[in-house]
Protein backbone atom coordinates (compact mmCIF):
# COMPACT_ATOMS: atom_id res chain seq x y z
CA UNK A 1 0.00 0.00 0.00
CA UNK A 2 1.96 3.27 -0.97
CA UNK A 3 1.35 6.52 0.92
CA UNK A 4 -1.98 8.22 -0.46
CA UNK A 5 -3.81 4.76 -0.14
CA UNK A 6 -2.80 5.09 3.57
CA UNK A 7 -3.71 8.36 4.06
CA UNK A 8 -7.18 7.66 2.64
CA UNK A 9 -7.47 4.58 4.83
CA UNK A 10 -6.40 6.58 8.14
CA UNK A 11 -8.77 9.31 6.88
CA UNK A 12 -11.61 7.09 6.78
CA UNK A 13 -10.84 5.03 9.67
CA UNK A 14 -11.15 8.52 11.57
CA UNK A 15 -14.26 9.43 9.58
CA UNK A 16 -16.09 6.32 10.50
CA UNK A 17 -14.99 6.42 14.35
CA UNK A 18 -16.20 9.48 14.53
CA UNK A 19 -19.83 9.01 13.26
CA UNK A 20 -20.42 5.79 14.73
CA UNK A 21 -19.00 7.46 18.06
CA UNK A 22 -21.48 10.25 17.51
CA UNK A 23 -24.33 7.89 16.45
CA UNK A 24 -23.82 6.15 19.94
CA UNK A 25 -23.97 9.34 22.18
CA UNK A 26 -27.10 10.55 20.34
CA UNK A 27 -28.75 6.62 20.78
CA UNK A 28 -27.89 7.48 24.60
CA UNK A 29 -29.40 10.71 24.43
CA UNK A 30 -32.54 9.31 22.31
CA UNK A 31 -32.92 6.07 25.07
CA UNK A 32 -32.76 8.41 28.02
CA UNK A 33 -35.36 11.07 26.69
CA UNK A 34 -37.90 8.26 25.49
CA UNK A 35 -37.24 5.43 27.85
CA UNK A 36 -37.17 3.13 24.52
CA UNK A 37 -34.52 1.68 22.78
CA UNK A 38 -36.87 1.24 19.33
CA UNK A 39 -34.81 4.81 17.78
CA UNK A 40 -31.80 2.78 18.32
CA UNK A 41 -31.16 0.82 14.92
CA UNK A 42 -32.44 3.61 13.24
CA UNK A 43 -29.70 5.86 14.57
CA UNK A 44 -27.18 3.00 13.63
CA UNK A 45 -28.73 2.51 10.50
CA UNK A 46 -28.68 6.55 9.26
CA UNK A 47 -24.72 5.93 11.10
CA UNK A 48 -23.95 3.47 8.11
CA UNK A 49 -25.55 5.47 5.24
CA UNK A 50 -23.13 8.25 6.27
CA UNK A 51 -19.94 6.12 6.62
CA UNK A 52 -20.79 4.06 3.22
CA UNK A 53 -21.61 7.98 1.44
CA UNK A 54 -18.18 9.56 2.99
CA UNK A 55 -15.79 6.95 2.53
CA UNK A 56 -14.14 4.32 0.27
CA UNK A 57 -15.41 1.32 -0.88
CA UNK A 58 -17.58 -1.10 0.70
CA UNK A 59 -15.62 -1.94 3.63
CA UNK A 60 -16.53 0.72 5.83
CA UNK A 61 -20.14 0.95 5.15
CA UNK A 62 -19.98 -3.06 6.14
CA UNK A 63 -17.75 -2.58 9.00
CA UNK A 64 -20.23 0.23 10.35
CA UNK A 65 -22.88 -2.15 9.89
CA UNK A 66 -21.32 -4.80 12.05
CA UNK A 67 -20.38 -1.94 14.63
CA UNK A 68 -23.61 -1.01 14.81
CA UNK A 69 -25.33 -4.42 15.30
CA UNK A 70 -22.80 -5.09 18.24
CA UNK A 71 -23.29 -1.69 19.36
CA UNK A 72 -27.44 -2.00 19.95
CA UNK A 73 -26.89 -5.60 21.76
CA UNK A 74 -23.72 -4.40 24.24
CA UNK A 75 -25.35 -0.73 24.91
CA UNK A 76 -29.13 -1.13 24.68
CA UNK A 77 -30.14 -4.39 24.97
CA UNK A 78 -30.24 -6.44 28.41
CA UNK A 79 -27.79 -7.38 30.33
CA UNK A 80 -26.23 -3.76 29.37
CA UNK A 81 -22.87 -3.67 28.77
CA UNK A 82 -22.50 -7.52 27.28
CA UNK A 83 -23.21 -8.70 24.41
CA UNK A 84 -25.55 -11.96 24.35
CA UNK A 85 -27.36 -13.15 21.13
CA UNK A 86 -28.53 -16.11 22.60
CA UNK A 87 -31.63 -14.51 24.21
CA UNK A 88 -34.89 -15.50 22.18
CA UNK A 89 -35.93 -13.94 19.37
CA UNK A 90 -32.82 -12.00 19.35
CA UNK A 91 -30.52 -13.67 16.56
CA UNK A 92 -33.54 -13.23 13.59
CA UNK A 93 -33.39 -9.40 15.01
CA UNK A 94 -30.33 -8.85 14.94
CA UNK A 95 -29.62 -10.68 11.81
CA UNK A 96 -32.20 -8.74 10.33
CA UNK A 97 -30.94 -5.51 11.26
CA UNK A 98 -27.10 -6.61 9.98
CA UNK A 99 -29.03 -7.07 6.66
CA UNK A 100 -30.17 -3.98 6.04
CA UNK A 101 -27.66 -2.46 7.44
CA UNK A 102 -25.21 -4.04 4.82
CA UNK A 103 -28.11 -3.67 1.74
CA UNK A 104 -28.44 0.29 2.92
CA UNK A 105 -24.43 0.48 2.88
CA UNK A 106 -24.23 -1.04 -0.16
CA UNK A 107 -26.60 0.63 -2.07
CA UNK A 108 -25.27 4.04 -0.57
CA UNK A 109 -22.05 2.84 -2.01
CA UNK A 110 -23.64 2.06 -5.30
CA UNK A 111 -25.44 5.32 -5.65
CA UNK A 112 -22.59 7.25 -4.72
CA UNK A 113 -20.35 5.62 -7.70
CA UNK A 114 -23.19 5.93 -10.06
CA UNK A 115 -23.11 9.81 -9.00
CA UNK A 116 -19.33 9.73 -9.18
CA UNK A 117 -19.15 8.41 -12.89
CA UNK A 118 -22.12 10.45 -13.74
CA UNK A 119 -19.93 13.52 -12.72
CA UNK A 120 -17.00 12.25 -14.67
CA UNK A 121 -19.20 11.80 -17.62
CA UNK A 122 -20.55 15.32 -17.50
CA UNK A 123 -16.59 16.56 -16.66
CA UNK A 124 -15.86 14.50 -19.61
CA UNK A 125 -18.74 15.76 -22.21
CA UNK A 126 -18.16 19.62 -21.03
CA UNK A 127 -14.32 18.82 -21.94
CA UNK A 128 -15.03 17.39 -25.45
CA UNK A 129 -17.39 20.63 -25.72
CA UNK A 130 -15.03 22.95 -24.90
CA UNK A 131 -12.37 21.57 -27.05
CA UNK A 132 -14.67 21.02 -29.95
CA UNK A 133 -15.66 24.90 -29.80
CA UNK A 134 -12.22 25.77 -29.32
CA UNK A 135 -10.62 23.90 -32.34
CA UNK A 136 -13.71 25.57 -34.47
CA UNK A 137 -12.32 28.96 -33.45
CA UNK A 138 -8.29 28.40 -33.30
CA UNK A 139 -6.60 28.57 -37.16
CA UNK A 140 -2.94 27.34 -37.98
CA UNK A 141 -1.73 24.32 -37.91
CA UNK A 142 0.85 25.05 -34.78
CA UNK A 143 -2.25 26.44 -32.71
CA UNK A 144 -4.75 23.05 -33.17
CA UNK A 145 -1.46 20.69 -32.25
CA UNK A 146 -0.85 22.85 -29.13
CA UNK A 147 -4.52 23.10 -28.17
CA UNK A 148 -4.86 19.17 -28.42
CA UNK A 149 -1.53 18.31 -27.00
CA UNK A 150 -3.02 20.35 -24.02
CA UNK A 151 -6.42 18.86 -23.83
CA UNK A 152 -4.75 15.29 -24.13
CA UNK A 153 -2.16 15.92 -21.57
CA UNK A 154 -4.57 17.23 -18.66
CA UNK A 155 -7.36 14.75 -19.78
CA UNK A 156 -5.31 11.68 -19.00
CA UNK A 157 -2.54 13.11 -17.40
CA UNK A 158 0.56 12.03 -19.60
CA UNK A 159 3.29 13.56 -21.75
CA UNK A 160 2.40 13.64 -25.06
CA UNK A 161 4.02 14.18 -28.87
CA UNK A 162 2.73 15.37 -32.20
CA UNK A 163 4.81 14.09 -35.57
CA UNK A 164 3.21 15.53 -38.49
CA UNK A 165 4.61 13.21 -41.17
CA UNK A 166 7.16 10.10 -39.90
CA UNK A 167 9.55 10.81 -36.99
CA UNK A 168 12.16 8.76 -39.17
CA UNK A 169 11.76 10.80 -42.32
CA UNK A 170 11.90 14.43 -40.31
CA UNK A 171 12.66 15.23 -36.54
CA UNK A 172 9.69 17.59 -36.30
CA UNK A 173 7.77 16.35 -33.89
CA UNK A 174 6.18 19.03 -31.17
CA UNK A 175 6.48 17.37 -27.74
CA UNK A 176 4.82 18.64 -24.24
CA UNK A 177 6.31 16.24 -21.69
CA UNK A 178 6.02 15.81 -17.96
CA UNK A 179 9.87 15.34 -17.34
CA UNK A 180 12.31 15.38 -20.31
CA UNK A 181 13.01 11.28 -19.87
CA UNK A 182 9.56 11.28 -21.50
CA UNK A 183 10.99 13.22 -24.40
CA UNK A 184 14.04 10.83 -24.77
CA UNK A 185 11.87 7.74 -24.61
CA UNK A 186 9.35 9.12 -27.53
CA UNK A 187 12.97 10.03 -29.49
CA UNK A 188 14.55 6.66 -28.66
CA UNK A 189 15.08 4.61 -32.11
CA UNK A 190 12.45 1.93 -31.17
CA UNK A 191 9.37 4.43 -30.00
CA UNK A 192 10.23 6.22 -33.49
CA UNK A 193 9.87 3.31 -35.54
CA UNK A 194 6.19 2.01 -34.05
CA UNK A 195 5.26 5.85 -34.63
CA UNK A 196 6.80 5.58 -38.30
CA UNK A 197 4.94 1.81 -38.42
CA UNK A 198 1.70 3.74 -37.53
CA UNK A 199 2.05 6.19 -40.32
CA UNK A 200 2.34 3.06 -42.59
CA UNK A 201 -0.10 1.31 -41.69
CA UNK A 202 -2.72 3.86 -40.19
CA UNK A 203 -3.37 1.58 -37.07
CA UNK A 204 -3.11 2.27 -33.30
CA UNK A 205 0.05 0.68 -32.06
CA UNK A 206 2.21 0.51 -29.08
CA UNK A 207 0.82 -0.62 -25.36
CA UNK A 208 -2.95 -0.70 -24.85
CA UNK A 209 -3.24 -1.46 -28.70
CA UNK A 210 -3.76 -4.46 -30.75
CA UNK A 211 -0.41 -4.25 -31.74
CA UNK A 212 1.61 -3.40 -28.95
CA UNK A 213 5.00 -3.86 -30.13
CA UNK A 214 6.76 -4.08 -27.00
CA UNK A 215 6.51 -0.31 -26.33
CA UNK A 216 5.56 1.83 -23.70
CA UNK A 217 3.59 4.46 -25.35
CA UNK A 218 0.51 4.49 -27.31
CA UNK A 219 0.39 5.99 -30.93
CA UNK A 220 -2.66 7.09 -32.43
CA UNK A 221 -3.26 8.02 -36.18
CA UNK A 222 -5.15 11.33 -36.69
CA UNK A 223 -7.04 9.75 -39.77
CA UNK A 224 -10.40 11.95 -41.76
CA UNK A 225 -11.49 10.97 -45.10
CA UNK A 226 -8.69 8.39 -45.48
CA UNK A 227 -5.76 10.67 -45.34
CA UNK A 228 -3.41 10.69 -42.26
CA UNK A 229 -2.70 14.15 -40.50
CA UNK A 230 -0.61 13.26 -38.49
CA UNK A 231 0.33 10.73 -35.63
CA UNK A 232 0.10 11.51 -31.32
CA UNK A 233 2.05 9.85 -29.17
CA UNK A 234 0.96 9.33 -25.69
CA UNK A 235 3.29 8.17 -22.20
CA UNK A 236 1.21 7.19 -18.92
CA UNK A 237 3.87 7.45 -16.20
CA UNK A 238 1.78 4.93 -14.19
CA UNK A 239 0.98 1.90 -16.92
CA UNK A 240 -2.21 1.63 -15.77
CA UNK A 241 -4.94 1.51 -18.83
CA UNK A 242 -7.04 3.75 -18.96
CA UNK A 243 -11.21 3.04 -18.61
CA UNK A 244 -13.65 2.13 -21.73
CA UNK A 245 -15.40 5.55 -21.39
CA UNK A 246 -11.73 7.65 -21.12
CA UNK A 247 -10.83 5.62 -23.95
CA UNK A 248 -13.56 6.32 -25.71
CA UNK A 249 -13.32 9.92 -25.19
CA UNK A 250 -10.10 10.43 -26.23
CA UNK A 251 -10.62 8.94 -29.17
CA UNK A 252 -13.12 11.44 -30.09
CA UNK A 253 -10.68 14.04 -29.29
CA UNK A 254 -8.27 12.52 -31.73
CA UNK A 255 -10.97 12.37 -34.05
CA UNK A 256 -12.27 16.06 -33.73
CA UNK A 257 -8.62 17.02 -33.88
CA UNK A 258 -7.77 15.26 -37.19
CA UNK A 259 -11.32 16.93 -38.61
CA UNK A 260 -9.78 20.04 -37.58
CA UNK A 261 -6.30 19.55 -38.86
CA UNK A 262 -8.07 18.61 -42.50
CA UNK A 263 -10.01 21.67 -42.26
CA UNK A 264 -6.74 24.10 -41.72
CA UNK A 265 -4.79 22.12 -44.36
CA UNK A 266 -8.08 22.22 -46.65
CA UNK A 267 -7.87 26.38 -45.78
CA UNK A 268 -3.85 25.95 -46.78
CA UNK A 269 -4.44 24.93 -50.09
CA UNK A 270 -7.69 27.17 -50.68
CA UNK A 271 -4.91 30.26 -49.51
CA UNK A 272 -2.28 28.74 -51.89
CA UNK A 273 -4.72 28.89 -54.45
CA UNK A 274 -5.78 32.39 -53.65
CA UNK A 275 -2.08 33.49 -54.05
CA UNK A 276 -1.36 31.88 -57.29
CA UNK A 277 -4.41 33.80 -58.72
CA UNK A 278 -2.99 36.77 -57.17
CA UNK A 279 -0.11 35.75 -58.48
CA UNK A 280 -1.38 35.48 -62.14
CA UNK A 281 -3.10 38.78 -62.09
CA UNK A 282 -0.50 40.87 -60.71
CA UNK A 283 1.98 39.11 -64.11
CA UNK A 284 -1.43 39.87 -66.28
CA UNK A 285 -1.45 43.41 -64.88
CA UNK A 286 2.42 43.90 -65.36
CA UNK A 287 2.50 42.38 -68.65
CA UNK A 288 -0.11 45.08 -69.97
CA UNK A 289 1.63 47.68 -67.66
CA UNK A 290 4.84 46.33 -69.90
CA UNK A 291 3.14 46.76 -73.15
CA UNK A 292 1.66 49.46 -72.77
CA UNK A 293 4.95 51.67 -71.27
CA UNK A 294 7.12 49.53 -73.74
CA UNK A 295 4.63 50.65 -76.92
CA UNK A 296 5.11 54.48 -76.58
CA UNK A 297 8.93 54.77 -76.22
CA UNK A 298 9.41 52.76 -79.14
CA UNK A 299 7.21 53.99 -81.39
CA UNK A 300 8.73 57.32 -80.98
CA UNK A 301 12.16 56.04 -81.52
CA UNK A 302 11.04 54.37 -84.57
CA UNK A 303 9.45 56.92 -85.42
CA UNK A 304 12.63 58.99 -85.15
CA UNK A 305 15.13 56.92 -86.54
CA UNK A 306 12.58 56.36 -89.85
CA UNK A 307 12.83 60.18 -90.58
CA UNK A 308 16.53 60.13 -90.22
CA UNK A 309 16.84 57.08 -92.76
CA UNK A 310 14.24 58.50 -95.02
CA UNK A 311 14.76 62.32 -95.16
CA UNK A 312 18.09 62.65 -93.55
CA UNK A 313 19.52 64.71 -97.02
CA UNK A 314 16.39 67.26 -96.65
CA UNK A 315 16.38 67.76 -92.77
CA UNK A 316 18.85 70.49 -91.66
CA UNK A 317 21.27 69.56 -88.81
CA UNK A 318 19.12 71.49 -86.18
CA UNK A 319 16.22 68.26 -86.56
CA UNK A 320 18.19 65.49 -87.45
CA UNK A 321 19.96 66.29 -83.78
CA UNK A 322 16.60 66.66 -82.65
CA UNK A 323 15.84 63.03 -83.25
CA UNK A 324 19.08 61.57 -82.34
CA UNK A 325 18.08 63.24 -79.07
CA UNK A 326 14.45 61.74 -79.30
CA UNK A 327 16.29 57.98 -79.93
CA UNK A 328 18.69 58.97 -77.32
CA UNK A 329 16.36 60.13 -74.34
CA UNK A 330 14.06 56.90 -75.14
CA UNK A 331 16.93 54.32 -75.13
CA UNK A 332 18.00 55.79 -71.82
CA UNK A 333 14.34 55.80 -70.55
CA UNK A 334 14.13 52.11 -71.92
CA UNK A 335 17.16 50.68 -69.76
CA UNK A 336 15.72 52.94 -66.46
CA UNK A 337 12.83 51.05 -67.05
CA UNK A 338 14.38 46.72 -67.62
CA UNK A 339 16.58 48.14 -64.80
CA UNK A 340 13.85 49.04 -62.67
CA UNK A 341 11.78 45.44 -64.10
CA UNK A 342 14.87 43.45 -62.82
CA UNK A 343 15.05 44.67 -59.41
CA UNK A 344 11.38 43.82 -59.25
CA UNK A 345 11.42 40.52 -60.42
CA UNK A 346 14.57 39.63 -58.27
CA UNK A 347 12.95 40.83 -55.49
CA UNK A 348 9.57 38.98 -55.97
CA UNK A 349 10.91 35.43 -56.90
CA UNK A 350 13.52 35.96 -53.56
CA UNK A 351 16.31 35.93 -55.70
CA UNK A 352 17.92 38.84 -54.64
CA UNK A 353 17.41 40.10 -50.93
CA UNK A 354 17.27 43.43 -49.44
CA UNK A 355 20.20 44.49 -47.94
CA UNK A 356 19.72 46.74 -45.16
CA UNK A 357 22.07 48.81 -43.56
CA UNK A 358 22.31 52.44 -41.19
CA UNK A 359 21.49 55.05 -43.40
CA UNK A 360 20.81 58.83 -42.75
CA UNK A 361 17.30 59.67 -44.57
CA UNK A 362 18.77 63.25 -45.45
CA UNK A 363 21.41 62.44 -47.55
CA UNK A 364 19.02 59.58 -49.13
CA UNK A 365 16.48 62.34 -49.98
CA UNK A 366 19.07 64.17 -51.13
CA UNK A 367 20.29 62.36 -53.17
CA UNK A 368 17.31 61.40 -55.11
CA UNK A 369 16.04 65.17 -55.46
CA UNK A 370 19.57 65.88 -57.52
CA UNK A 371 19.02 62.64 -59.80
CA UNK A 372 15.46 64.35 -60.48
CA UNK A 373 16.53 67.96 -60.76
CA UNK A 374 19.26 66.85 -63.76
CA UNK A 375 16.51 64.91 -65.15
CA UNK A 376 13.71 67.53 -64.98
CA UNK A 377 15.21 70.97 -64.75
CA UNK A 378 12.12 72.70 -64.59
CA UNK A 379 10.44 70.97 -61.91
CA UNK A 380 9.86 72.89 -58.47
CA UNK A 381 10.15 70.21 -56.31
CA UNK A 382 9.80 71.40 -52.66
CA UNK A 383 11.98 69.35 -49.95
CA UNK A 384 10.41 69.47 -45.77
CA UNK A 385 12.78 66.99 -43.27
CA UNK A 386 13.26 66.78 -40.02
CA UNK A 387 15.92 68.99 -38.51
CA UNK A 388 17.27 66.43 -36.06
CA UNK A 389 19.45 63.57 -37.90
CA UNK A 390 17.29 60.48 -38.50
CA UNK A 391 18.83 56.96 -39.23
CA UNK A 392 16.67 54.65 -40.89
CA UNK A 393 17.86 50.66 -41.73
CA UNK A 394 17.33 50.69 -45.48
CA UNK A 395 18.69 49.55 -48.69
CA UNK A 396 19.68 53.39 -49.95
CA UNK A 397 19.24 52.87 -53.39
CA UNK A 398 16.02 50.87 -52.64
CA UNK A 399 14.68 53.36 -51.39
CA UNK A 400 16.28 56.28 -53.38
CA UNK A 401 14.61 54.59 -56.57
CA UNK A 402 11.59 54.67 -54.66
CA UNK A 403 11.68 58.62 -54.08
CA UNK A 404 12.44 59.27 -57.33
CA UNK A 405 9.88 56.66 -59.00
CA UNK A 406 7.04 58.91 -56.92
CA UNK A 407 8.20 62.24 -57.43
CA UNK A 408 8.37 61.54 -61.18
CA UNK A 409 4.97 60.32 -61.17
CA UNK A 410 3.87 63.31 -59.69
CA UNK A 411 5.74 65.62 -62.32
CA UNK A 412 4.59 63.85 -65.29
CA UNK A 413 0.55 62.70 -64.62
CA UNK A 414 -0.53 65.62 -62.11
CA UNK A 415 -1.43 67.83 -65.16
CA UNK A 416 -0.14 71.02 -63.44
CA UNK A 417 3.71 72.80 -63.06
CA UNK A 418 2.85 73.47 -59.10
CA UNK A 419 5.57 72.46 -57.03
CA UNK A 420 5.70 68.77 -56.06
CA UNK A 421 6.05 68.31 -51.88
CA UNK A 422 8.60 65.96 -50.66
CA UNK A 423 8.66 65.28 -46.86
CA UNK A 424 8.94 63.62 -44.24
CA UNK A 425 7.47 63.17 -40.92
CA UNK A 426 9.15 61.23 -38.01
CA UNK A 427 6.81 59.00 -35.81
CA UNK A 428 7.41 56.77 -32.31
CA UNK A 429 8.34 53.82 -34.29
CA UNK A 430 8.00 54.45 -37.93
CA UNK A 431 9.34 57.51 -40.67
CA UNK A 432 6.20 58.65 -43.22
CA UNK A 433 7.59 59.78 -46.66
CA UNK A 434 4.66 61.44 -48.52
CA UNK A 435 4.73 63.53 -52.41
CA UNK A 436 2.09 65.62 -52.85
CA UNK A 437 1.00 67.37 -55.64
CA UNK A 438 -2.04 69.62 -56.72
CA UNK A 439 -2.95 68.18 -60.01
CA UNK A 440 -6.06 66.66 -61.05
CA UNK A 441 -5.29 63.24 -58.50
CA UNK A 442 -6.43 59.96 -58.60
CA UNK A 443 -9.56 58.23 -60.40
CA UNK A 444 -10.68 56.91 -57.18
CA UNK A 445 -11.40 53.38 -58.92
CA UNK A 446 -7.79 53.09 -59.26
CA UNK A 447 -6.85 53.84 -55.63
CA UNK A 448 -6.89 50.53 -54.75
CA UNK A 449 -4.92 48.70 -57.40
CA UNK A 450 -2.46 51.64 -58.53
CA UNK A 451 0.37 49.69 -56.95
CA UNK A 452 -0.43 46.72 -58.82
CA UNK A 453 1.08 47.14 -62.27
CA UNK A 454 -1.97 49.42 -64.58
CA UNK A 455 -0.92 52.80 -65.58
CA UNK A 456 -2.20 55.78 -64.09
CA UNK A 457 -4.65 56.17 -67.20
CA UNK A 458 -5.11 53.56 -69.24
CA UNK A 459 -7.78 55.66 -71.58
CA UNK A 460 -4.94 57.54 -73.03
CA UNK A 461 -3.47 57.56 -76.44
CA UNK A 462 -0.28 55.29 -76.35
CA UNK A 463 1.41 58.30 -78.08
CA UNK A 464 1.07 60.98 -75.16
CA UNK A 465 3.59 60.06 -72.11
CA UNK A 466 4.52 57.42 -71.34
CA UNK A 467 2.87 55.32 -68.62
CA UNK A 468 4.47 54.89 -65.51
CA UNK A 469 2.40 51.45 -64.06
CA UNK A 470 5.28 49.89 -63.64
CA UNK A 471 7.17 52.00 -61.80
CA UNK A 472 4.67 52.39 -58.81
CA UNK A 473 4.68 48.06 -58.89
CA UNK A 474 8.09 48.64 -58.04
CA UNK A 475 7.89 51.11 -55.23
CA UNK A 476 5.38 48.46 -53.73
CA UNK A 477 7.81 45.73 -54.12
CA UNK A 478 10.52 47.29 -52.92
CA UNK A 479 8.69 49.08 -49.59
CA UNK A 480 6.63 45.69 -48.75
CA UNK A 481 10.41 44.03 -48.91
CA UNK A 482 11.71 46.69 -45.97
CA UNK A 483 8.62 45.61 -44.20
CA UNK A 484 6.58 49.04 -44.92
CA UNK A 485 3.60 50.51 -45.97
CA UNK A 486 2.61 52.27 -49.12
CA UNK A 487 -1.02 53.84 -50.34
CA UNK A 488 -1.55 56.49 -52.15
CA UNK A 489 -4.98 59.18 -51.43
CA UNK A 490 -6.64 62.32 -52.91
CA UNK A 491 -6.78 65.79 -51.25
CA UNK A 492 -9.69 66.95 -50.21
CA UNK A 493 -8.62 70.43 -52.28
CA UNK A 494 -7.37 68.72 -55.40
CA UNK A 495 -4.12 66.71 -56.02
CA UNK A 496 -2.59 63.36 -55.30
CA UNK A 497 -0.77 62.22 -51.99
CA UNK A 498 1.78 58.86 -52.49
CA UNK A 499 2.78 58.28 -48.51
CA UNK A 500 5.45 55.00 -47.45
CA UNK A 501 6.34 53.76 -44.18
CA UNK A 502 9.88 52.57 -43.46
CA UNK A 503 9.85 51.21 -39.72
CA UNK A 504 12.48 52.62 -37.14
CA UNK A 505 14.79 50.77 -34.71
CA UNK A 506 15.12 52.16 -31.37
CA UNK A 507 17.36 54.81 -31.30
CA UNK A 508 17.37 55.28 -34.95
CA UNK A 509 16.93 59.13 -34.32
CA UNK A 510 19.05 62.13 -32.45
Amino acid sequence: MNRPTKIIALMDFFKTTTILTLATITAFFFKYATGSYHNVSIVYVLAVVLISKNTNGYVWGIFSSLAGVIGVNYYFTLPYFNLDFTRNGYPITFLGMLLISILTSTTTVHLKEHAKKADERETRNRKLNEINNKLLSVNGLNSIVELALDYITDFVGASTVFYPVSPQLSNNGTYHCLSQDHEKLFKSHHETFIAHWVFENTKAAGIYTDYPQNSSCTYLPLISHDTVFGVIGIYRPSMHSLSEDSLASLHLIISQVAIALERQHLSNNQQLIKLETEKEKMRANLLRAISHDLRTPLTGMIGASETLIKNRDKLPPDEQNRCLHYIYEDSNWLLHMVENLLTITRIKEGVSSVNKSQEILEEVITEAVLRLRKRYPGAVIQVHIPEEIVIVPMDPTLIEQVIINLVENSIKYSGTDDPVLLSAVLLEDSIHIQVTDNGIGITPSNLDTIFDGYSPDENKSSDTKKGFGIGLSICKTIILAHNGTIYAENKKDGGAVFVFTLPLERNNHE
